[in-house]
């Protein structure tokens, strides 16, 4: 939930883990001054010693709502990504960087696994395979990473009312490729494609993405009716 001020007013960057957040603070932080709630220690913390279930720049919408009152906050805007690029660049961040992925576990059971215990452990992976549509505001302005990152700053050109501060919002934390990579370029069955395509639903409804793998082409997934229900248990152990 970074929070940065324009003029005096309190404007709010929702930042979707795996959407170049990272690279977008930076530009906030070095074109508007400091950031509030955003603690890039977190993680380095003991789970005990957190005194939140996710980092704060990674906040669910509804719990901000809790912490600060809707209305103290000018505007919002956020970043997002086709979910299953988002979800193969998790695998590679959580396998490569983090170590929370078993050995020899693919994308496709690391994501069953997740969607296994995510009515229990909402929280998990620092909600970084929480729907998007969870953690942006409805009324927010939208920008999609296939797009790229400079309509931002034509954005906060306009929120500051000049052109003042960097000219240029690079990506930072791009995926560097290689043989380590490949592991997350496995193919996703359609068991799998039919997974995420309920538990992103509305991330792909409301952003414009068709539920498809973003390897090769395979054909896109129909999303499901809203009248049908995620069932809490879709695929179990034994």
């Amino acid at each position: 939930m970074p929070l940065f001020r324009i003029n005096g007013h309190l404007h709010y960057f929702a930042h979707v883990p795996k959407c170049a957040g990272t690279s977008v603070e930076s530009y906030l932080k070095d074109r508007f001054g400091q950031l509030g709630f955003v603690d890039m220690q977190y993680m380095q913390k003991p789970e005990p010693q957190r005194w939140t279930r996710s980092s704060p720049q990674h906040a669910d919408w509804q719990s901000v709502t809790r912490l600060v009152p809707p209305d103290w906050i000018r505007s919002s805007f956020g970043v997002v990504r086709h979910p299953v690029s988002r979800l193969r660049s998790d695998y590679e961040y959580q396998r490569l960087y983090e170590r929370t992925v078993p050995e020899g576990m693919d994308i496709n059971d690391w994501f069953r696994d997740w969607v296994d215990g995510r009515e229990e452990t909402p929280f998990r992976y620092d909600n970084h395979l929480r729907p998007a549509s969870e953690l942006i505001p409805e009324h927010a302005t939208v920008f999609r990473l296939e797009d790229g990152l400079q309509p931002i700053v034509a954005y906060l050109d306009e929120l500051a009312g000049n052109q003042d501060g960097p000219r240029d919002l690079a990506h930072q934390n791009k995926s560097q490729g290689g043989d380590n990579y490949a592991a997350g370029q496995t193919p996703l069955s359609d068991e799998t494609l039919d997974l995420i395509a309920r538990v992103y639903a509305r991330d792909f409804e409301r952003f414009g993405y068709a539920c498809k793998d973003t390897i090769g082409d395979g054909p896109a997934r129909p999303l499901p009716s809203p009248k049908k229900p995620l069932l809490k248990r879709l695929f179990r152990r034994g």
